[in-house]
């Protein structure tokens, strides 16, 4: 009988039950729900909230609208508020900052890592220090300088700070240093220019991250508000993100919460749209440099 219950002793448990073994994975989804949920909730709140009235939102502030209507939205579009002009021109600075961001940070990357000359490393090094500077310390440089050149209350005074991104400078030469050589030697051997090299090689072949930076640069340019709001003073020429947080009505004291969600909404599709058209080189640059070869 020793024997027998030692050799059972012995024996492995029983295999873990169905329920056991799908447990942990059980676990991770609901958590992941959970994360979503409160990722979700306050855009879905802002959605909501932005078809009620502006009476109804300070009674029902998170609950189904009792009476669905389009009265915030009338107010974004409508003469008297000005807020479409206003929404016009954070879409002509996001747009016309990244764009020329991404172009300009891309054929500085190209030079930092392609091309060879004097005091490369050492200037590139002075570039990167810059990052380490707060944004508030050259507030009061910048402002003197645009104030000089008589450019406050300008559209130049939103797009131009925004043209030269380090962190854009940085990212595109980390990646460009991973694009094999032979590609440029081969191509100047056929007779063709540097220029000529960056617009039909360099440019497609590092098209991943100058999506991701084209996502974060708008995304930086469109929620600015600091900056803005101190260059320009006109309501006229502010971005929406200025004017959003300052609606109040007629009396000047009680903020109109139903337009200002229905302005956050629709600050909201530009965004998404931007994302979802570079998602897939956004996600795949991502991954550059985490396998080597």
């Amino acid at each position: 009988m020793a024997r027998l219950s030692a050799a059972h002793n012995q024996q492995p448990g029983y295999p873990p039950s169905a329920l056991q073994r799908r447990l942990p994975q059980v676990v991770i989804y609901l958590t992941l729900i959970g994360f979503c949920i409160i990722a979700i909730y306050p855009m879905l709140m802002m959605i909501l909230n932005s078809f009620k009235s502006n009476q109804e939102i300070l009674v029902n502030p998170a609950g189904l609208p009792r009476v669905w209507t389009l009265s915030s939205y009338q107010e974004i579009f409508s003469n008297h508020t000005g807020l479409w002009q206003n929404y016009l021109i954070s879409l002509t600075v996001a747009g016309i900052t990244t764009v020329g961001s991404v172009f300009l940070s891309a054929l500085a990357a190209f030079s930092f890592a392609k091309l060879n000359f004097r005091g490369k490393n050492l200037i590139f090094a002075a570039l990167l220090a810059t990052m380490m500077v707060p944004l508030e310390l050259n507030i009061p440089g910048l402002y003197i300088l645009f104030a000089e050149l008589g450019l406050l209350n300008t559209i130049g005074a939103l797009i131009l700070p925004k043209l030269t991104p380090i962190i854009g400078l940085f990212m595109i030469r980390q990646y460009m240093l991973t694009i094999p050589d032979a590609l440029i030697e081969s191509a100047r051997i056929d007779g063709a220019g540097y220029l000529t090299i960056f617009w039909r090689i360099m440019l497609p072949v590092s098209a991943p991250i100058l999506g991701a930076c084209a996502i974060l640069q708008f995304i930086t340019s469109w929620n600015d508000y600091l900056w803005p709001s101190i260059v320009i003073l006109r309501q006229d020429l502010q971005p929406l993100m200025i004017v959003l947080p300052r609606l109040t009505d007629e009396t000047g004291f009680q903020k109109v919460w139903g337009t200002i969600m229905a302005g956050s909404t629709l600050a909201t599709i530009p965004i998404m749209l931007v994302f979802i058209r570079y998602q897939e080189a956004f996600m795949s640059s991502m991954t550059v440099g985490s396998v080597k070869e």
